[in-house]
């Protein structure tokens, strides 16, 4: 997994929170922010067949976060995240860009811990 999240000036630390993970059921994604060094830092959560995959919310075309103009980013049949700015698809499972010449979304590992939570990676030693 690239660490090219960890570039953004505000990427949170490792053992962050994301969320509860009994927000992200089977199938969905949700958009969020963690506070981190006191600015929003955006997220996009999902679940694919049990698994939890975690990407910085930035479109890699303009920047804009994929919920830009609906909060309806992941395609019917969940396979896909798909930005509402322009339609670039990217892979639900690595974020890998599907449409067009864009890089990929930028993945962030994530774990979920024994309260239930979904917290930033690596898993704690």
């Amino acid at each position: 997994m690239h660490d090219a999240w960890r570039n953004y000036a505000n990427a949170p630390q490792a053992g962050a929170t994301v969320c509860s993970s009994h927000l992200i059921e089977e199938g969905t994604s949700r958009c969020l922010e963690i506070i981190s060094k006191d600015e929003p830092f955006p997220v996009i959560v999902t679940r694919i067949e049990g698994e939890i995959y975690c990407y910085v919310n930035a479109c890699p075309h303009q920047y804009l976060p994929l919920n830009y103009r609906s909060n309806s980013i992941i395609s019917s049949d969940k396979s896909r995240l798909l930005c509402s700015a322009h339609g670039a698809a990217f892979d639900s499972k690595t974020g890998n860009c599907l449409t067009g010449a864009f890089d990929n979304l930028d993945a962030i590992p994530v774990f979920e811990d024994q309260q239930g939570n979904v917290c930033i990676g690596p898993l704690p030693t």
